[in-house]
């Protein structure tokens, strides 16, 4: 029987001095969590240790005054029970959308390389949240180590994934149904 290998991913690019390990017997979990003035940001990356289930999570909203959430929530996930099921899921929760793109197939090294792509995003949304709301603090540097700057050839390659999966209707809404490019725009907007 062979070893699990785990994917361990964002403590080689994120900020140590934010960055929280937290291990408990069913999971280990690195997390950086930013609040600050109503906006809440948060980047986790989470590896079961009872099943084969890896998870790299960006999370943020930001209230406004009349309280209503605008929660975005982006992941990149693999789960395996008897096949895999390699997906980047986006969540809209104030839309109540759900858009998943299968990445499969991918051998483990690319898999990683999606991952390494996704984080690379993450740091972009992330800075484009900053300043869409304000944000003195440089969210960046709060999140990030410099080594994020050397994974722009891994975000390429995720993307050339991402449009893989268009071209063989592999992006699909809540109910499994495949997304057309207006939906697309729609919730690009």
């Amino acid at each position: 029987m062979s070893k699990k290998a785990y994917i361990y991913v964002l403590p080689k690019y994120a900020n140590p001095e934010n960055l929280e390990n937290i291990r408990s017997a069913t999971e280990d979990e690195y997390r950086i969590k930013y609040s600050k003035d109503g906006f809440c940001a948060e980047l986790t990356e989470t590896n079961s240790l009872i099943e084969d289930e890896y998870c790299l999570n960006l999370k943020s909203a930001h209230y406004t005054l009349e309280g209503i959430a605008d929660t975005k929530e982006s992941m990149i996930h693999h789960h395996r029970k008897g096949e895999t099921l390699r997906h980047l899921q986006f969540k809209l929760k104030s839309k109540r959308k759900v858009i998943r793109i299968m990445l499969d197939p991918l051998d483990d090294a690319d898999y990683e390389n999606c991952i390494k792509g996704f984080l690379y995003i993450s740091c972009a949304l992330i800075s484009n949240e900053q300043r869409a709301f304000g944000i003195k603090d440089n969210l960046q540097n709060y999140f990030f180590s410099k080594n994020i700057s050397s994974l722009k050839d891994e975000k390429n390659f995720l993307l050339l994934k991402i449009k893989s999966a268009y071209e063989h209707s592999q992006i699909t809404a809540d109910k499994s149904n495949p997304v057309d490019q207006r939906m697309l725009l729609e919730l690009r907007k």
